[in-house]
């Protein structure tokens, strides 16, 4: 017969797992609400600009118009329409376009599917490009989100086809919202390969955005969102 200390001890024992398993079933449920909610913070409709380094070279600043909204309370879908200043008529010509597909999963993660097409510019002469990337998104203690993920980046145009099957990798970004101000950074490594060689190039971004409609308000604004002639930013 099992004495009355032996079965104390199982008994604190049990209580103690079944403690540890409710705190670690309620933490999901938070960070799945957290994830929600900064989502829910940042639908509507955003205005900005992107700043653009590769290997340390500054690209042109890109501008864009991007719109959140929540599909269900646990998926939202974003829109980014870039554009870029025409050197001649000094107006914004679209060049691409982003569509990002979030999913929020019941452990408090989420997952984001990057597809699109856009322009960046090679020695100076624009070339087409397609992405797809897949990040997964985790809420962190300072109120941002932290993501990482891979994906293909593919450029036309490029000799001896190098601009094909691009690979991404390393993708890390931050999302956050301070004081009425959306910040996307992302770093990435794309990896381009032709016949016996590997080209790879470090790519660094920054999206400053504010509620918005209107991108061409954003031309003539110093500071954080340009600095009104198109230098200094991206492709995306």
């Amino acid at each position: 017969m099992m004495n009355s200390k032996y079965a104390a001890r199982l008994m604190l024992l049990a209580l103690g797992l079944i403690l540890m398993l409710s705190i670690v079933a309620g933490a999901q449920p938070a960070a799945r609400t957290n994830v929600r909610e900064f989502f829910r913070g940042i639908t509507g409709e955003w205005i900005g600009t992107c700043q653009q380094n590769t290997d340390g070279q500054q690209a042109d600043d890109k501008y864009f118009h991007a719109i959140i909204r929540e599909v269900t309370p646990d998926s939202f879908s974003t829109q980014f329409d870039y554009y870029r200043v025409d050197d001649k008529t000094g107006g914004l010509v679209k060049i691409g376009t982003s569509s990002v597909a979030t999913c929020i999963s019941a452990d408090g993660t989420a997952k984001n599917r990057i597809t699109g097409t856009g322009e960046v510019l090679v020695d100076n002469k624009p070339k087409k490009q397609q992405h797809d990337l897949t990040e997964l998104l985790s809420y962190s203690n300072a109120g941002s989100l932290q993501a990482q993920g891979n994906g293909t980046l593919s450029v036309s145009g490029m000799p001896l086809g190098l601009g094909k099957n691009g690979k991404v990798r390393n993708d890390k970004s931050m999302w956050s919202l301070n004081n009425g101000v959306l910040c996307i950074k992302q770093n990435l490594n794309v990896a381009f390969r032709a016949l016996f060689f590997t080209k790879s190039f470090n790519v660094t971004a920054i999206y400053t955005a504010q509620r918005g409609a209107n991108v061409a308000c954003l031309l003539n604004k110093p500071g954080m969102y340009g600095s009104g002639n198109g230098a200094g930013k991206h492709g995306e």
